[in-house]
């Protein structure tokens, strides 16, 4: 994980610690209360072009905004040679793209994450696998199940380091999911629709997905993983994602930032209670995929009748040519939970505001 990163989350839980309290606590999981509340960002596609589409094209265009209506992305035209505004004009001459039309997808405005996710010719092919993938569709399935947290191990090129990796991550969950303990639902937060299911409804589940960084269907994926932080795209090691409620990943723990302590830190925030529900407070960045999230409230009614716990899985997301006793842990207090008031709103916003500005 970036030192930054880890900095910001350890700051929020000691600002939400020793805060004056004044209004009752969320009892609502962090991973859960994501999944009910937080829209995930959209993505910012821009097909860059001199002169009107071609029919094809243009027929591209209508297609995708009907099969992809439920992608977190926004796809916007730009003729070059029309009436493009002047930002529009100087983002397609910093692309310099020569081949026209070609497709810019851009992370989400709120993230202030420089780079594309995706630069490359608009082809037929070329926006779909720009906003689904094996990888991501498996990854929406779980977490739509109700999964708390989907550990995304991103594979090195050396495959002893990616199964070591995932031996201790599969041990680690293991043990997690035996000793921590999710928060009692306060029968008031039902009741006023902070979360849809019942008391005793909820389940500990976590899950680890390794995916090859070298799988072409994922290279979307993978750039846009590499792009979450500033300090990504340069290393080779292998990287582990905590996603959560729609697709949201926490940080990357990195090579040997991946051990007991980091992953901890990370479950037991994510299974605690949401001190702080603004989504803009809390460490993250949205995923870019396709999923009906507004059927979060019908598979929540399925999931009553799943365990309490399930045991992790492991899911190996792999190109077809490619395809071949822990230190103990302080279980999550179920007690009342965090307090957070006004004083504690005003300075997270301020905390928000100077890690935008700087």
């Amino acid at each position: 994980m970036e030192p930054r990163g880890r900095a910001r989350l350890l700051w929020l839980i000691a600002l939400a610690l020793f805060s004056a309290p004044s209004l009752r606590a969320c009892s609502v999981p962090v991973f859960r209360y994501a999944l009910e509340k937080w829209p995930p960002d959209r993505y910012a596609a821009t097909i860059f072009h001199r002169g009107p589409l071609s029919p094809g094209h243009a027929a591209l265009v209508r297609s995708f905004a009907v099969d992809h209506a439920r992608a977190n992305v926004t796809l916007q035209s730009v003729d070059l040679a029309g009436s493009a505004s002047p930002e529009q004009l100087a983002h397609g001459l910093a692309v310099g793209t020569n081949a026209l039309p070609w497709l810019v997808v851009d992370y989400p405005a709120g993230a202030r994450l420089p780079g594309h996710v995706h630069s490359g010719p608009f082809t037929a092919s070329a926006l779909p696998t720009v906003v689904t993938s094996p990888a991501r569709a498996e990854l929406a399935r779980r977490l739509l199940r109700g999964d708390s947290v989907v550990w995304l191990l991103l594979e090195s090129s050396d495959r002893a380091r990616d199964n070591a990796a995932a031996k201790l991550v599969e041990t680690r969950l293991a043990y997690l999911t035996s000793v921590l303990k999710l928060p009692a639902l306060d029968p008031q937060d039902i009741a006023s629709g902070l979360v849809t299911v019942p008391a005793g409804g909820l389940k500990l589940a976590f899950t680890l997905m390794r995916v090859a960084r070298g799988d072409p269907a994922e290279a979307t994926l993978v750039s846009n993983l590499l792009g979450s932080e500033a300090d990504l795209a340069g290393s080779t090691e292998p990287m582990l994602f905590p996603v959560f409620g729609r697709g949201r990943a926490l940080y990357a723990l990195v090579g040997a930032g991946i051990n007991p302590e980091t992953i901890d830190e990370a479950a037991t925030f994510l299974i605690g209670r949401c001190s702080c529900q603004v989504k803009e407070l809390n460490p993250g960045v949205d995923l870019l995929l396709t999923a009906d999230w507004d059927s979060v409230a019908q598979t929540a009614r399925r999931t009553v009748t799943r365990p309490a716990t399930a045991a992790p899985d492991t899911v190996t997301i792999r190109a077809a040519a490619e395809t071949s006793p822990p230190s103990p842990v302080r279980p999550a207090s179920p007690g009342n939970g965090l307090l957070f008031g006004g004083g504690l709103i005003a300075a997270l916003l301020a905390a928000a505001l100077w890690w935008r500005k700087s």
